[in-house]
C-alpha cells in the first residue's frame, strides 16, 4: 500500500542551538519494517518575514542548520522538497522558550533505580513538556587479558592493548515518548515525573552511569499528537508501524494533499541537565556477568581448539614445577573484551 512509504519527519528546530532534522520512509518488506533514509532533499526554515535558512545534509537523511537564534516575534515553518519532486510544508509555528530543569533525581526502588525530573515555569506559559535522554555507562571486563592468541600461537599482550579491552563506555538513546502536561494544575510545575527505570542488576549501574536529559517546551497540538503516537506505539510495539489515519501531524504534502506525513515539528529552546550515579551509591545492585572460565593445556592443538575462533580469550598462565607454562586460563570474550558488549573504548569528554 502507499502507506508503506510515508515520509517520516523527526527533529526539532532548535532555538539557540544546532538543528537536526531526520527524514526517512518506513518500507514494509514482508513481515519486517525497513527504515530508508530520504537523501538529497532540499530542506529550509522559512520565517514569516520571508527569511529563508537552508539546511545541509550532514549524513544520509539528516539535515542540519548551525546554531541559530530565531526572532521570538516571528513565526517559522519547515519546507521540504524531495528528489522525486514532492513538496512538504509544516504549519507556521511560534518560537517557544523552555524553562530550566530544576533537578534530576534518582531513587533505589524495589524494581531497580527510578530516574525523576522536576521543572517549573513561574510565568505559567509552558504547560506542555517533552523530554528525551542519552544514557552512558562504564563497562569493565571481569579481568585483564595478559595474552593474545595470534598467528597460531599464544603471545604476550601489550598492557595498553589489555587496557583498551578492559574499560569501555556504552551509549543508549531513549526510544519512548516522554511527555507531561501541567495544563490541569493551578501552577506550571512538573513534580517528580518518572523518565526511566533502570531494572535490577542491569549493567548500566555496574560501575558508573550518567544520563543527559533534554527538555523541550511544546504546544497543546504537539502534546495531543504525541499522546496519540505514544498510545499507538505502546499497542503496536513500533513507532511508525500501522499508524492510524487519525494521527495527523503539522506537516502536509502540498504537491499531493491526500498523502499523509508522519511527524510534528516544533521550534523550541532545548535545555539540558546531566547527572552521574556510581555503583557504590546504589545499595545491593549485584550486577554480574555470566562467564565461563576455562583452563587449557599448553599444547598446540588444545590452544587452537579453544582460542582460534575468538569466542574465548586468555587471561593468565599457570607455571609448572619445572618453570615452564603448563596451561593458560581463559574466559569468554564477552567477559574479557568489553567491546563485545557494544561499548567503545574511547572515553567520553564529560567522563
Amino acid at each position: 500500500s502507499d502507506s508503506a512509504t510515508l515520509l517520516v519527519v523527526e527533529g526539532i528546530i532548535n532555538q539557540g542551538g544546532q538543528t537536526n532534522i531526520m527524514l526517512s520512509r518506513t518500507l514494509k518488506l514482508s513481515d519486517k519494517s525497513v527504515v530508508q533514509m530520504e537523501k538529497g532533499a532540499k530542506v529550509q526554515v522559512e520565517g514569516s518575514n520571508n527569511s529563508i535558512l537552508a539546511l545541509t545534509e550532514s549524513s544520509a537523511g539528516v539535515y542540519t542548520l548551525p546554531v541559530t537564534t530565531f526572532n521570538t516575534n516571528l513565526q517559522y515553518r519547515l519546507r521540504i522538497k524531495t528528489i522525486a519532486g514532492k513538496e512538504y510544508l509544516s504549519d507556521l509555528m511560534s518560537v517557544r522558550t523552555t524553562p530550566a530543569i530544576d533537578s534530576l533525581n534518582w531513587r533505589r526502588e524495589r524494581e531497580g533505580v527510578g530516574l525523576y525530573i522536576d521543572a517549573h515555569d513561574s510565568n505559567d506559559n509552558t504547560r506542555y513538556y517533552q523530554w528525551d535522554y542519552l544514557e552512558t555507562w562504564e563497562q569493565h571486563s571481569v579481568e585483564f587479558s595478559d595474552y593474545v592468541y595470534k598467528d597460531s600461537r599464544v603471545q604476550s599482550r601489550d598492557p595498553l592493548e589489555s587496557q583498551k579491552i578492559f574499560t569501555c563506555w556504552k551509549n543508549e538513546a531513549s526510544t519512548n515518548i516522554l511527555i507531561n502536561s501541567t495544563a490541569k494544575l493551578s501552577s506550571d510545575v512538573v513534580d517528580d515525573f518518572q523518565l526511566a527505570l533502570i531494572p535490577n542488576r542491569s549493567e548500566r549501574l555496574g560501575i558508573r552511569y550518567s544520563i543527559l536529559v533534554k527538555q523541550y517546551a511544546i504546544g497543546k497540538e504537539a502534546y495531543d499528537y504525541l499522546t496519540l503516537m505514544k498510545r499507538n506505539s505502546e499497542q503496536q510495539g513500533s513507532l511508525f508501524d500501522n499508524q492510524p489515519s487519525d494521527i495527523v501531524g503539522n506537516i502536509k504534502c502540498i504537491s499531493n494533499p491526500a498523502e499523509r506525513v508522519i511527524g510534528f515539528i516544533n521550534i523550541s529552546q532545548i535545555v539540558e541537565k546531566r547527572i552521574f550515579i556510581n555503583n557504590s551509591q546504589v545499595p545491593a545492585w549485584n550486577f554480574d556477568l555470566t562467564c565461563g572460565a576455562i583452563v587449557v593445556r599448553n599444547q598446540k592443538d588444545s590452544l587452537y581448539a579453544a582460542f582460534v575462533t575468538g569466542q574465548n580469550l586468555i587471561t593468565t598462565s599457570n607455571i609448572s614445577a619445572s618453570g615452564g607454562i603448563e596451561s593458560y586460563n581463559g574466559n569468554t570474550a564477552i567477559c574479557l573484551d568489553c567491546r563485545t558488549r557494544g561499548g567503545s573504548n574511547v572515553k567520553p569528554s564529560f567522563w
